[in-house]
């Protein structure tokens, strides 16, 4: 045993919830140690005496990487590290998405069609579906957003919103469009000088989900899209408009 797995073993988990901090341990050490797909990860015991929780604690951090589409726990027969297509694809959106730095204002209310109906399906599942740590995740890049901080942190806070109820949907091929496709929509709306949070919107989709409100969720979705799209085709007939 090397000194970064005795490291590892003696650390402590002081903030947050246990299987969280746990998944990105799990996350690290499968990286390092277990690359190849198909590699067979320790069994619970081993990995609660590794990492000086309980067994209950590893379970739940792996239910968490089985949504992520990381490992593939298989009743009596192990975990299993499966194959990161899904990150290659998310990579591969991204770069599609990225193509223009400012598309066209046709361009940009295409990809905000697309943008609701799938934002629309995620709040709408994820009022079913949203666990006591999701519905943390999205309070939390709410305060980011309602803060006073830099464009920057709250551009960053905007996105970590929209990642949250994507992950909320436990529905891995919606986190996997969603994630590049708004991130790469913030970037190209920062650079026209007229970007709106619209942190009041994103808080009525929380509560709606909070509450286990399909529709209202759905509705909420919807009105903060619908105002994006306003805000970006001011901005953009701003750009196109001849001086």
């Amino acid at each position: 045993m090397d000194m970064a797995q005795v490291q590892l073993q003696k650390r402590t988990f002081r903030r947050g919830r246990l299987s969280e901090q746990l998944v990105t341990e799990l996350e690290t050490m499968i990286v390092e140690e277990f690359p190849q797909v198909g590699s067979t990860l320790p069994k619970e015991d081993e990995l609660a005496v590794r990492f000086g929780v309980s067994r209950i604690v590893v379970r739940e951090a792996m239910k968490i990487l089985q949504d992520r589409g990381l490992v593939e726990v298989r009743a009596g027969r192990g975990t299993r590290v499966v194959s990161r297509e899904l990150d290659r694809v998310k990579e591969a959106l991204a770069r599609v998405f990225a193509d223009q730095p400012v598309p066209s204002l046709a361009d940009m209310e295409l990809m905000l069609e697309l943008r609701q109906v799938l934002e629309e399906t995620a709040a709408e599942l994820a009022s079913v579906r949203a666990t006591p740590d999701d519905l943390a995740a999205m309070e939390r890049a709410l305060q980011g957003m309602e803060c006073e901080g830099s464009e920057a942190e709250t551009m960053e806070a905007d996105l970590a919103f929209h990642h949250a109820v994507a992950r909320a949907s436990h529905n891995r091929y919606l986190e996997m469009i969603i994630e590049p496709l708004t991130q790469v929509f913030l970037q190209q709306i920062q650079i026209t000088n007229v970007y709106s949070v619209g942190a009041d919107l994103h808080r009525h989709i929380f509560d709606a989900i909070r509450k286990g409100n399909q529709i209202g969720a759905r509705q909420a979705a919807r009105r903060l899209l619908r105002d994006t799209k306003n805000h970006t085709r001011m901005a953009l007939q701003a750009i196109e408009r001849p001086v």
